[in-house]
């Protein structure tokens, strides 16, 4: 990705596409190879660490747009890619956890130092209303495996407790994508209030991301993979009873969105560590806080 892109609006590069047509691709290439002449032309001992940390910024936090988007691989919950020479290849599992499996689970989750969490919530099809609905399904992330905790009946409580001390725990780093929602669900149905958070909009933003750039331009820009994404798995019933089993693609879809949360924040870390010097004070602090 080019500093060029990066200074690029969504909407200049679509009316660039739209008026060159099929010589669009063509204009953006040479662009780029004018502006790696331009970087060669300029570097020198004293800024070429400062100018590689910008075009690793500009690459990391410019939106990769629907045709670019398309040619990438896609994001895989079996097996981790191009995350960290120590962790790709590793396999994973998911497991929709039960009262017998529980033990299990917790015990697993409880020993890591960071895991992914997110949530799903039957969706409302009251046009204007705000969904009130209680969250459905939780789920918890660790390098190998994706739990997922069906909030359903006589799992409730005995979730909510298992839960609780691991959630609101204040040395065990939760990671997610726009988790403010999540956060208010889970304290106003569970009672559980979450510590030690890490929102990776918040981290993006520290690189110069001017918004939010949501989960599938994330997965995009830091570790070049696809995440599918289907407004019909999002919209599906989470809430079903228990003895409906959820979908294989609401299984894949609620993992995902988890795991990549943790791929994501391992690739970032492995590509800015050579940077750490030029990182922002707020960028340094919160992270040294965290652990990371």
């Amino acid at each position: 990705m080019s500093l060029f892109k990066f200074g690029l609006s969504a909407d200049k590069s679509a009316m660039i596409k739209r008026e060159l047509g099929k010589n669009a691709a063509a204009y953006f290439a040479a662009m780029q190879v004018a502006e790696q002449a331009f970087f060669a032309e300029i570097t020198n001992e004293q800024n070429q660490h400062s100018l590689a940390w910008l075009q690793l910024r500009s690459r990391l936090i410019t939106r990769i747009d629907d045709s670019d988007l398309a040619r990438l691989d896609d994001f895989d919950i079996t097996r981790i890619q191009s995350v960290t020479p120590s962790l790709n290849g590793q396999l994973r599992q998911v497991e929709v956890v039960n009262l017998s499996t529980l033990g299990t689970a917790i015990e697993d989750i409880s020993s890591q130092a960071w895991i992914g969490f997110d949530t799903e919530t039957a969706a409302t099809f009251e046009k204007g209303r705000r969904n009130s609905n209680p969250i459905s399904l939780i789920q918890i992330a660790t390098v190998t495996h994706c739990y997922l905790f069906r909030m359903q009946a006589e799992h409730i409580e005995v979730f909510k407790a298992a839960l609780k001390p691991i959630l609101s725990d204040d040395k065990q780093l939760k990671v997610g994508i726009g988790l403010r929602s999540d956060i208010n669900a889970m304290k106003r149905d569970y009672g559980i209030s979450i510590s030690h958070i890490l929102d990776l909009n918040w981290l993006m933003n520290q690189l110069g991301a001017p918004k939010q750039l949501g989960t599938q331009q994330m997965a995009a820009t830091v570790i070049g993979l696809k995440l599918p994404k289907s407004k019909k798995v999002t919209l599906s019933n989470w809430a079903k009873p228990l003895s409906e089993p959820l979908t294989e693609l609401q299984l894949q879809y609620a993992a995902a969105d988890t795991l990549v949360a943790l791929d994501i924040l391992h690739g970032l870390i492995e590509q800015i560590a050579p940077f750490k010097s030029l990182w922002p004070k707020s960028l340094s602090q919160r992270l040294a806080e965290l652990g990371c």
